[in-house]
């Protein structure tokens, strides 16, 4: 299967010309697709951008997750209310089923004289060939090192401990009858799961060399080099035979130099069935570049 990370900056390209359709050709082959700064009535020129990606990719089930959601509303003559919420966050879409979907607001803290937003965790349960997976999508803090490194402790945590939490909806022991007439599931509607597997992606803002980075994949040995470990994720690139030290996802702008931020992680039981890993270095519809991963799962036949 082909999966794609890939901040779109709501879809303004390098001659600054918001175009969707350019993001969706250039990932419309990718399965599974994790996209970051996408925007739902947030300016008048994007307008509700997860419904116009779910109408650019109609065979793909989506869920978008707002890291940033304030009024937009309006009242008419007549004292009705126009509700409409301004937003912008992460959208993931998914040729298979998505089972279930979460979020989490990661830390922020002010800081004098910069502009600081919210950051998310969304995680989704995919029904991929193969078994199920769970599929993370984020975008961490731009601004400092600091707030990262407590937003990559709370990912983490989230990661490790979401299978013994079960589920959305749990009901150990109980019929299925039982959880139709308690729970509101369908009859005969394959119950959530939380599977161990999973796979983290997005725009962390971090080099491969950050003390973040580090904290995720685990230190390099000074024999070995960079292992592989059960107890940590390893970056699918990485395992896929890209160096660390090469490939540029957020070339130079402004004055900030060019960059490997965006990552694809996973974890140990997901490691041999990294294929291929690589960076589109030709897409110029935003200022970040997409990065793919190919993931083989036995049995997927993709």
């Amino acid at each position: 299967m082909l999966l794609v990370t890939y901040n779109i900056q709501w879809g303004r390209g390098r001659d600054d010309v918001i175009d969707l359709a350019r993001i969706a050709r250039t990932i419309a082959d990718a399965d599974i697709i994790a996209l970051q700064e996408v925007e739902r009535h947030w300016r008048p020129e994007t307008g509700d951008q997860p419904e116009q990606f779910a109408a650019l990719f109609p065979e793909h089930f989506w869920a978008f997750g707002a890291a940033v959601d304030i009024d937009g509303s309006s009242r008419r003559a007549d004292g009705r209310v126009v509700n409409i919420r301004r937003q912008y966050g992460n959208l993931i879409l998914s040729r298979w089923p998505i089972v279930s979907v979460r979020s989490w607001a990661l830390s922020k803290y002010p800081v004098h004289g910069h502009m600081n937003d919210q950051s998310i965790l969304l995680e989704t349960v995919i029904a991929a060939p193969g078994g199920a997976f769970r599929f993370y999508n984020t975008h961490l803090n731009y601004l400092a090192a600091e707030q990262r490194r407590q937003q990559v402790e709370e990912v983490l945590a989230v990661i490790a401990d979401a299978p013994r939490q079960g589920p959305v909806v749990v009901g150990d022991g109980l019929e299925d009858d039982t959880m139709a007439e308690v729970g509101g599931l369908i009859p005969g509607q394959p119950r959530p799961d939380m599977p161990a597997p999973a796979i983290l992606t997005g725009d962390f803002n971090m080099d491969c060399s950050s003390a973040e980075y580090i904290r995720i994949v685990g230190g390099r040995d000074p024999n070995y080099g960079r292992l592989f470990a059960a107890d940590r994720l390893a970056d699918a690139l990485t395992v896929a035979g890209v160096p660390e030290g090469e490939g540029i996802t957020f070339p130079e702008k402004d004055g900030e130099a060019a960059q490997r931020i965006d990552h694809f992680f996973v974890t140990y039981d997901l490691v041999g069935g990294v294929r291929r890993g690589w960076i589109d270095a030709d897409a110029d519809g935003s200022d970040h570049q997409p990065v793919w991963l190919e993931l083989d799962r036995s049995g997927t036949g993709r």
